[in-house]
């Protein structure tokens, strides 16, 4: 659709999670007209259960990531810094102190071998470490100095907060349940209204099965839990996040050491399993002998929004003035930036994202 000749814009955004906030924030900069539709409470969900990781380099070496992701990983670390800048970087618990991959056995040497490999490949920035920090117990490690990290739980509210102060609408505890083309605008229905927008952005997570008959790519969503816990701080600040084959500790601005997080294809509930945690724990004592002996204040579940090849799913979807920010999986914090502006590009300009995440591709004949 051609929108260049209208004064303003109007678009909807169902879901207002990261992926969903992070367009309405793209869309709000470029003078669009927004209303997100939040089942829920804006910036909870999978963000508000997430590690709050902006681990690019890991991320794609770790995964053997394709180009197209990894140019795309590439683009939301470099994006960042500005939204750093926009919402506060101490409001958000941002910080650059790169990631930490430990191993001590040969199966681990191994992967630090393969990690090293990919990195260069893709032209990741990392090094192996001669010393390693006193904190971390392992015979050797690679660092991505790049990777960074933040508080997920203090970005959530601080993004709403910040599209509503760009003014954007956000309509909380409002499910968006038919969506429907209405001549050349696109109809949205809720349980209590229904209004025409220029364009629709789909960004639900796994929370939007009801839209399947308006849109088949929903049909490609799966859950996949992640449990974590997190254990008493303050402490030594640890001023790097630890990524290992078997867990992750992360320790936020208030002090808190996060840990996670299994990876459970396929389950939707949000039951912690005591087993589950205490195996996490265990992981993470073994790379960092200085957490034994803490108090574990929480632990819990979330639900990622994963895809068969677990690629985002971006771009067009069946219905005309219909868009797709889906699927991010573990990676939603560190993509968020770049899904908004290729979002922006593709409703704003015309500009298709990459066809890797097209939606098409799992409805190939």
């Amino acid at each position: 659709m051609d929108f260049k000749s209208k004064p303003r814009v109007r678009i909807a955004i169902a879901g207002g999670g990261i992926a969903g906030l992070a367009c309405a924030k793209a869309l709000l900069n470029r003078g669009a007209a927004v209303t997100v539709y939040e089942a829920g409470a804006a910036g909870q969900g999978a963000l508000w259960a997430s590690g709050g990781m902006l681990a690019g380099g890991f991320e794609c070496a770790e995964a053997n990531a394709s180009p197209a992701f990894a140019e795309l990983a590439r683009r939301g670390m470099a994006l960042w810094s500005d939204w750093a800048e926009d919402l506060g970087a101490a409001r958000i618990g941002y910080r650059v102190g790169g990631v930490i991959s430990p191993a001590s056995d040969f199966a681990g040497l191994d992967w630090l071998d393969v990690l090293a490999e990919r990195a260069g490949q893709l032209d990741i920035p990392y090094r192996r470490l001669r010393r390693l920090p006193e904190c971390v117990r392992a015979r050797s490690a690679i660092e991505f100095p790049e990777d960074g990290e933040l508080d997920n739980r203090l970005l959530g509210p601080r993004l709403a907060a910040f599209v509503r102060e760009a003014g954007g609408h956000i309509l909380e505890r409002t499910n968006v349940t038919v969506l429907a083309t209405d001549g050349d605008r696109v109809r949205v229905e809720t349980n209590e209204a229904s209004h025409n927008f220029d364009a629709v952005i789909l960004a639900t997570g796994v929370a939007g099965q009801a839209l399947q008959p308006a849109e088949p790519a929903l049909s490609a969503i799966r859950p996949v839990k992640g449990q974590m816990l997190s254990l008493q701080g303050p402490g030594e600040q640890l001023a790097f996040c630890l990524r290992a084959r078997n867990a992750y500790v992360s320790q936020k601005t208030d002090g808190r050491f996060v840990i996670g997080a299994t990876s459970e294809t396929g389950k939707s509930d949000t039951h912690v399993d005591d087993t589950a945690i205490s195996a996490l724990r265990r992981n993470a004592e073994t790379w960092l002998p200085g957490l034994e002996g803490r108090e574990v204040t929480e632990s819990w579940a979330g639900i990622r929004p994963g895809t068969p090849d677990n690629l985002p799913i971006l771009g067009a979807g069946a219905l005309p003035g219909v868009y797709l920010a889906l699927g991010l999986y573990r990676n939603g914090v560190l993509l968020a930036p770049a899904v908004g502006e290729l979002m922006a590009d593709a409703i704003l300009s015309g500009t298709a994202p990459p066809v890797d995440f097209g939606a098409a591709r799992f409805f190939q004949r």
